[in-house]
């Protein structure tokens, strides 16, 4: 579990980077020749999203070991969805950050309404946000699967699914803010049917979090973003 915990850490970290990369102005400056992005676009492009699939890749590798199961279709079909999720994932990232720059240096966020303005904002607003929720999705349906058909051999510590637990937490409140301020759409109906999907492998599971700690993982970040994002569009009459 050391080996998962510090996978599961850098996927937190990422998203805090992600956060400073956002939020903050560190990263406002542009790139040459031409200003043709700004760093912001640029590292939320190509060096976090390439974290992230490093650290998705190799909790892939802990969450499976020799067994028989490796050598069904099931298992190949698995990692077909596995690599087109990285694709969806890096495209997605790519047309949304290129697109965020135009649009927001050159058609006012939306608000200039020319034909290129328009098709930059579609693909900003909202084509690129499908193209890229999908790839997460099958990256995580992927990696929830392959535990579900080979479960750790022996049960994990209380404590180490509490460190589990901290780590689905963080990617719960990323999940939530990339939901919670944005109209609802598609993307909250896709998060939604990850988290009945975990929820019912664990249930088919009897419930044996010990055995699936990253299927509890990502129950855990799908429960608290969702539900947040649910809760706070309640509150503030928003849904």
């Amino acid at each position: 579990m050391k080996r998962v915990h510090l996978i599961l850490t850098g996927l937190s970290l990422s998203i805090l980077l992600l956060s400073i990369n956002r939020l903050t102005p560190l990263t406002a400056g542009y790139l040459q020749p031409y200003e043709f992005l700004r760093w912001l676009d640029f590292n939320a492009m190509l060096p976090i999203p390439l974290i992230s699939i490093v650290l998705y890749y190799l909790l892939k590798r802990q969450a499976t070991y020799s067994s028989p199961f490796l050598k069904t279709g099931l298992y190949v079909f698995l990692n077909i969805l596995f690599i087109t999720g990285v694709y969806f994932f890096g495209a997605g990232s790519g047309d949304h950050e290129v697109t965020n720059y135009l649009n927001s240096r050159f058609c006012d966020a939306g608000k200039t309404t020319t034909s290129v303005c328009r098709i930059i904002a579609y693909n900003d607003d909202e084509f690129s946000h499908y193209v890229y929720y999908i790839g997460f999705i099958l990256l995580n349906v992927t990696l929830m699967f392959d535990e579900y058909f080979m479960p750790r051999r022996e049960k994990v510590s209380q404590k180490d699914l509490l460190f589990v637990f901290l780590n689905g937490a963080f990617i719960g409140i990323g999940i939530f803010a990339n939901l919670a301020f944005e109209e609802i759409g598609f993307d909250l109906y896709f998060f939604g049917s990850v988290m009945l999907l975990a929820l019912f492998l664990l249930y088919r599971r009897q419930w044996s979090i010990q055995m699936l700690p990253v299927l509890f993982y990502f129950a855990t970040s799908y429960i608290l973003g969702v539900f947040g994002t649910i809760l706070y569009k309640l509150i503030t009459s928003n849904f």
